[in-house]
């Protein structure tokens, strides 16, 4: 079954703030400058819909199972993690950066699903990198057909849900009216 949705612009678009804080963040920090590459480098994600579950795929090259921790409450899955330095104190020492892209360090997401979530039956694999996790969507927000009666049958019920007579019940009591009426004559 396919549904039409009608294409608004507007999530798409980049509000003014968010553009001047990109401008900013690539003018003056630039990759490798504090912890703005930590947070632009990892745990960028893919987040879709397909079938009766959300999919999560996020990227953490490197990153230690251990050290990602992954929570779901009400509608809303969050990650946090933490990135360990790929090279030890000792090695630091005598080390002078030409370019550093990458860091460590915390991090953090969340992502606010637009249907309520079943937080019980959350699954997650890591591999090669990369986080899927696949997210139910609950039973009570997916789409349930409702079949139309037609015909008689679905007047008689509306009838008898409004508490109005059904017209059997209206035809009997005319008759017994008009039966009352004559006998009096």
């Amino acid at each position: 079954m396919s549904s039409l949705t009608r294409w608004d612009p507007m999530p798409e678009t980049t509000s003014l703030r968010d553009a001047v804080n990109q401008l900013m963040e690539r003018a003056i920090m630039g990759p490798g400058f504090g912890w703005g590459a930590l947070g632009n480098s990892y745990g960028a994600m893919n987040v879709f819909e397909a079938g009766e579950s959300y999919y999560c795929q996020v990227l953490l090259p490197g990153a230690s199972l251990q050290d990602i921790d992954l929570t779901v409450r009400q509608n809303t899955l969050i990650l946090k993690g933490k990135i360990a330095e790929p090279i030890t104190e000792e090695q630091q020492k005598g080390v002078v950066y030409l370019l550093r892209e990458f860091g460590a360090g915390d991090f953090s997401r969340s992502i606010i699903f637009p249907k309520d979530v079943r937080g019980d039956g959350v699954q997650a694999r890591y591999a090669n990198g990369i986080l899927t996790i696949e997210i139910p969507i609950a039973e009570h927000a997916q789409p349930r057909r409702i079949t139309i009666q037609e015909g008689a049958d679905a007047q008689t019920k509306r009838q008898i849900v409004e508490g109005q007579p059904t017209a059997s019940e209206s035809s009997q009591e005319s008759e017994v009216s008009h039966a009352g009426a004559n006998s009096r004559k």
